[in-house]
């Protein structure tokens, strides 16, 4: 990898687990980026089994989205998405997007807090749900949204 190089471009490079997709399904669930500005690329990596392989029997987050605004790294946003089966609690999800943002760190290179947003699709709501958001953007990135719907767009 060059010098200097985006970590946007870097993961990029991982052909096998990148596409254009701006919508993914699992578990009965959905996530879906929603962009109008035609000067927006949207990268879809597929994080768990492919860019991120087996780690110590951990499960890993799903799905990581990346934009880019006009080739600019001050403009790169990074949305790491973890959907949920019924029945799950969204605490594991939590977790699994934390992992994910650290595994891509120390992989690639540091990411501006500001840069990173998690979203859990599905599982079950629980009372600890408004601490992990807090610790969220506290700790990893700016915000946590937890949907316990079958489906979530974001807007960008």
């Amino acid at each position: 990898m060059k010098e200097g190089e985006s970590i946007y471009h870097k993961i990029k490079k991982e052909e096998k687990c990148c596409s254009t997709k701006r919508s993914v399904n699992e578990h009965g669930k959905t996530f879906s980026i929603n962009c109008s500005d035609k000067n927006i690329n949207i990268c879809c990596v597929k994080l768990d089994k492919c860019l991120i392989t087996a780690i110590s029997n951990q499960k890993q987050c799903d799905y990581l989205f990346m934009s880019d605004r006009n080739n600019s790294p001050t403009d790169y946003s990074y949305y790491f998405v973890e959907l949920k089966g019924s029945g799950c609690d969204a605490e594991g999800a939590f977790e699994q997007i934390q992992q994910a943002v650290h595994y891509i760190k120390s992989r690639f290179g540091a990411i501006p807090k500001h840069q990173i947003w998690g979203f859990i699709v599905g599982g079950k709501d629980t009372q600890n749900m408004s601490r992990l958001k807090e610790r969220f953007k506290r700790d990893i990135g700016k915000e946590l949204k937890h949907s316990t719907g079958i489906r979530y767009e974001h807007k960008i």
